[in-house]
């Protein structure tokens, strides 16, 4: 058979499937599973035997560089890169004689009378019967375009496709991949309606997937990859472009209330990313007659709401209005749905202090931090700081850092002191001491309170902090006295890390004393035993190494290893390491 096909080699197809399914591919083909080889047009098709199932549909198609596409039904088939599309390939590619030419689908079925074409639907629906279903389907083209369509029958193929008869019967649904791929013939008809012009058909469409989808919320929450949230995304993104040449009132309506349904449950579940565009669609193509509408159904969806889904919807109602409602409608809302924060900003807005300081003072720790900027943004600093030192005797120290940022902003560098020596106290850090020494400097106060800070660490037995200090003042010496002292404590924390970081900072001035401390942590590692040990004891043992030649001292070194070598011949995984090393 003459061929105008491009012309593939073996090296083409083992690009296409991969060297390990080219060289199953290659079995298959040698032991004649292919079968019913056909070409339709540029595309291969064929049967092959398989090893899980009785045979898989496969085809492939080539194109001016090769090979284009290809699928198969095998489990892993989808994207056509495993051996069975290999097999079909090498089947091509050795006997494309075998190869029967068919007519294309559409041409060969447009032959076909009215009645071959039932008596052909009714064995390919006795040959796969959940194909029945389709029957309901409407057919834009074939049908009149203007023909409303059954929102019923939408929602039956969208339930149908969380039926997989791979899924889990028992909870109720399919897996989320094969469900998507399943709704992707509903969004390809709604997308043939938006392109004859037919939104209400499109957005019935997308009305009624979302909603299916949503009602099957266990497996929208157990999606972990989102691919069931991103379909209700993709309905909510139709609704909207739909919104845009619709001005039919109960239609508008209708793509609204699922606008706002998906909004609603996303809130529901708190928050968690499904439909994210819906509100503001929602702002954005409602008419203010729709707006109010949206408020209305908003205020009932309060009564069932928590704090956090009373608050989130609060917002969206006070956009939605903000047009139209007055002051004390704004704060009304804002009281009635906990938008503490937007309560205050219009009380400030307002000039009304005391009753922003008033409706505060409820606030949490967390909260109040931002209202607290909210005051000092409007001017009113002083405000701000006496309502967190009311609040600030709680353990949350963010409170008393707030307090000492706005000394430090009005310049008032004692008072900023003080709060940072209470911080470094509650929480001793080295960036508090730090913080300490940045604020006491200018003031020519850190020598003495240096003194007095350092002694009190020793006196409260804080010599871990103690080590962390002096490695920051680079003071090597006291470091290694107070590493030492840590180390005799019973409160002693930290472990190999600050023994590590202590030597290393000690190695430029203190090598022997690096040396030392080096070798305590490999001789606490050999003993805790196991390869990872090993390896890090390793790492520490060519850091001694390197110390050793820095002194002029190698034959030291090759004595000392030498010796660990001898005390612990039998340890062969520690052999391998240091030989590994380079030790």
């Amino acid at each position: 058979m003459t061929t105008n096909l491009p012309p593939i080699t073996h090296a083409d197809i083992q690009r296409w499937a991969g060297p390990a399914s080219f060289q199953k591919g290659m079995a298959y083909f040698s032991r004649g599973a292919i079968f019913d080889p056909r070409r339709q047009g540029q595309t291969l098709k064929a049967r092959c035997r398989g090893s899980q199932a009785a045979s898989y549909q496969l085809q492939a198609t080539l194109g001016p560089t090769g090979i284009a596409s290809a699928d198969c039904s095998c489990p892993v088939g989808a994207g056509g890169r495993c051996k069975h599309v290999a097999a079909l390939l090498l089947t091509w590619l050795d006997n494309p004689d075998s190869f029967q030419e068919i007519e294309a689908l559409t041409a060969a079925l447009e032959k076909r009378s009215k009645a071959e074409l039932i008596a052909l639907i009714r064995r390919m629906i006795q040959r796969e019967p959940e194909l029945e279903i389709l029957l309901e389907m409407p057919l834009p083209g074939v049908e009149t375009g203007e023909k409303p369509l059954d929102p019923q029958v939408i929602r039956r193929q969208a339930e149908h496709a969380f039926r997989s008869p791979h899924g889990d019967w028992e909870m109720g649904w399919g897996d989320p991949y094969e469900i998507v791929e399943e709704l992707q013939s509903l969004f390809d008809l709604a997308k043939q309606y938006e392109a004859q012009n037919n939104s209400v058909n499109a957005a019935t469409i997308y009305r009624m997937v979302a909603e299916t989808v949503l009602d099957n919320e266990d497996a929208v929450v157990q999606d972990e990859d989102g691919r069931l949230g991103g379909v209700v995304d993709d309905c909510a993104e139709g609704l909207g472009e739909c919104l845009e040449s619709i001005t039919d009132a109960a239609q508008r309506e209708s793509m609204l209330k699922a606008l706002f349904d998906i909004y609603a449950w996303d809130v529901k579940m708190g928050g968690i990313g499904v439909g994210d565009s819906a509100p503001g669609i929602l702002l954005e193509r409602a008419t203010p007659q729709e707006r109010q509408m949206i408020s209305d159904w908003i205020e009932t969806a309060l009564d069932e709401a928590g704090d956090w889904g009373r608050r989130a919807m609060g917002g969206l109602l006070l956009k939605l209005q903000a047009d139209t409602m007055d002051d004390e409608s704004f704060l009304e809302i804002c009281r009635q749905t906990g938008r503490l924060k937007d309560l205050v900003e219009r009380l400030l807005s307002l000039g009304r202090v005391d009753e922003a300081a008033g409706e505060s003072r409820q606030a949490g720790d967390y909260d109040l931090l931002s209202l607290a900027d909210l005051f000092e943004q409007h001017g009113h600093g002083r405000v701000a700081q006496t309502l967190i030192r009311e609040q600030a005797t709680s353990q949350d120290t963010r409170l008393t850092e707030w307090l000492k940022d706005y000394a430090k902003r009005q310049g008032n560098l004692l008072e900023a002191l003080e709060l940072a020596e209470k911080l470094f106290w509650l929480r001793p850090s080295v960036p508090a001491y730090a913080e300490i020494r940045r604020l006491a400097t200018p003031r020519k106060q850190w020598p003495d309170l240096r003194a007095k800070t350092l002694a009190s660490l020793a006196d409260k037995g804080q010599y871990n902090l103690l080590t962390e200090i002096y490695l920051e003042e680079s003071e090597i010496d006291r470091a290694l006295e107070s590493l030492e002292r840590a180390k005799a404590s019973s409160r002693y924390w930290g472990g190999f890390s600050l023994q590590v970081e202590v030597a290393e900072a000690a190695s430029e001035k203190r090598p022997k004393e690096a040396i030392r401390l080096y070798m305590q942590l490999v001789e606490s590692l050999i003993g805790q035993r196991g390869r990872e040990s090993y390896a890090q004891a390793a790492a520490y043992l060519q850091q001694v190494r390197d110390l050793y030649r820095r002194l002029g001292e190698s034959q030291t070194w090759q004595a000392l290893i030498a010796n660990i070598r001898e005390q612990h011949r039998n340890l062969p995984a520690l052999r391998d390491e240091l030989n590994r090393a380079g030790l």
